[in-house]
C-alpha cells in the first residue's frame, strides 16, 4: 500500500480503520510505519496503533488535520 492509499482510506473512515489484507508481519509494520510518516508530515494524529498476530491485520486510529 501506498502511503496516499493510506491517507485516502483514513479520510473516507471516521478515523478507524482496519486493514486485514496483510500477508504479512512486515507488511503490517510497513503500514504502521505509513501513518507514522503521515503524522510526521502534518496530516493526522496517529492516536492509537495495534497489529494483531493471527490472522495478520493492523487498526489505527487516527484524527484527521485540517
Amino acid at each position: 500500500m501506498e502511503k496516499q492509499d493510506l491517507l485516502n482510506q483514513i479520510t473516507n473512515s471516521d478515523g478507524n480503520v482496519k486493514i486485514s489484507s496483510i500477508s504479512s508481519t512486515e507488511e503490517g509494520e510497513h503500514l504502521i510505519n505509513l501513518a507514522k510518516t503521515l503524522e510526521h508530515e502534518g496530516k493526522i494524529v496517529l492516536l492509537e496503533y495495534c497489529m494483531e498476530q493471527e490472522p495478520v491485520s493492523v487498526s489505527l486510529k487516527t484524527k484527521l488535520i485540517k
